[in-house]
């Protein structure tokens, strides 16, 4: 049978670790006060961050969700498709378009929602998909 290893104060193993740790990250901190800005993706400008229950969102992002029912039907379609990771290729089978107008359609949404890349279309998008499972489950449970 497999025996964990030994991590007791002082064995060989955690001082190897402890080593290993100190040479990666440095000699660890004295707890001081805590660090200004947002917790959660480290801005040090709290103003740029939205926070939706205990998590902070950037403010590029946050801005999206309010924009994000300004999307055409066809829009949201391909936006969904983004939030669950689909490339041009995939999202054009899906709908049956071509792959030119898949991309055409992801720029739309880019240029709508104000975003600089497709990986914040997706966050977004799995954003938007998260809340409104969460705002049905909650009208199911009412």
């Amino acid at each position: 049978m497999f025996a964990p290893p030994d991590r007791s104060p002082g064995s060989a193993i955690d001082s190897g670790t402890a080593r290993r740790r100190h040479a990666r990250l440095g000699p660890r901190r004295a707890a001081g006060p805590a660090p200004s800005g947002c917790t959660t993706c480290g801005s040090q400008d709290v103003r740029g961050c939205v926070s939706i229950g205990n998590d902070a969102l950037p403010s590029p992002i946050a801005a999206a969700l309010l924009l994000a029912p300004s999307l055409t039907a066809r829009e949201a379609s391909v936006f969904e498709l983004l939030g669950l990771g689909y490339d041009n290729r995939s999202i054009a089978r899906m709908l049956s378009i071509s792959e030119r107008t898949a991309k055409r359609h992801i720029t739309a949404i880019l240029a709508k929602l104000r975003l600089e890349s497709r990986l914040q279309a997706g966050l977004t998008a799995m954003l938007v998909s998260l809340t409104t499972q969460t705002d049905l489950a909650r009208q199911t449970r009412a």
